[in-house]
């Protein structure tokens, strides 16, 4: 009996030291998925002359080697490759097994063969002229039963019935201008609430530095565009001047305002630490004006889902 029951607690020790190990395990992951970056890097190429060349090739790394991902745009195709631990258990460019033919074409035409020939139709029979007018005559008649003054004592019906309907669409109608009032009214007042005000500035504010965490943070190269219009070419010319901040010390940018075309050359990195972004969000959860904001939110929305009854 001792003997069993010693048996029975070191299964027991086992199984809860695999226990331990797998919840570490998982807990290390979790922890090396939130700390440690996924790093890209990437290049692109585009040129129109003296031949239109694309050409764009990224790679995606997270705790190199371990995962590798290589994205490739060359000659008009796409290729993709993943690799873990240096073994490629993904990869688009390699050739895939031929599956066998399920039958070859001697063995398809035997099949049909054994099948048979369809037997020859039948001549049609006369008695199916005789159904079809029948059914004619018996239509003719129902219809020829709705006298005259069935039609007019229906016309009088729904000329009565009329001004009813015609008031119940209105009273509708007088509702339904009521209630889109009240909720324009309800929305126009919750976005001139100061502290809805400030709860949208501070989302706002962490979505820039969530992009801005997200964004390359190198970027290298010539770029000349030009969308054949000046008006159009200049306004994108100052979108990418708000950028100038972040890469402008790495990139040249030269503006067509005459001619339609894309040139460029281009290399970028950067890296994302899910850690960071995490925090940016479990901020911005607990912010009080943010919460205030999703309480009155979610009244709001009750109103707007509100419907004539």
């Amino acid at each position: 009996m001792t003997v069993v029951l010693n048996v029975i607690v070191v299964l027991l020790k086992c199984i809860g030291f695999l226990l331990l190990g797998l919840l570490g395990l998982i807990l290390l992951v979790t922890l090396l998925g939130l700390l440690v970056p996924v790093r890209y890097r990437g290049k692109l190429r585009k040129r129109e002359a003296p031949e239109e060349v694309l050409f764009a090739d990224g790679l995606v790394s997270w705790l190199n080697p371990l995962v590798r991902v290589r994205i490739r745009y060359t000659e008009k195709k796409l290729s993709y490759a993943v690799r873990l631990l240096g073994i490629s258990v993904l990869n688009s460019e390699k050739p895939k097994k031929e599956s066998p033919e399920k039958g070859s074409e001697k063995e398809l035409t035997e099949g049909m063969q054994m099948g048979g020939s369809l037997p020859e139709e039948s001549e049609i029979v006369s008695a199916e002229e005789t159904t079809l007018e029948e059914i004619g005559n018996s239509q003719k008649e129902d219809t020829q039963k709705e006298s005259f003054f069935v039609k007019i004592k229906k016309f009088f019906e729904k000329v009565k019935a009329f001004p009813g309907k015609l008031k119940e669409k209105a009273i509708r109608l007088v509702k339904n201008v009521k209630l889109l009032w009240h909720k324009k009214e309800k929305v126009i007042q919750f976005l001139q609430d100061e502290f809805h005000k400030q709860a949208l500035g501070t989302a706002w504010s962490t979505v820039k530095k969530a992009f801005r965490h997200i964004l390359p943070g190198k970027v290298k190269g010539h770029l000349e565009f030009g969308t054949g219009d000046p008006e159009s070419t200049g306004k994108a010319l100052g979108i990418l001047g708000i950028m100038y901040a972040w890469y402008g010390k790495g990139i040249t940018v030269v503006p067509d305002f005459y001619e339609k075309r894309v040139v460029a050359d281009l290399t970028f990195k950067g890296r994302i630490r899910f850690g960071t972004l995490l925090r940016m969000l479990l901020s911005l959860m607990r912010d009080k004006q943010v919460k205030r904001f999703r309480k009155n939110w979610k009244k709001l929305f009750k109103v707007l889902k509100q419907k004539v009854e």
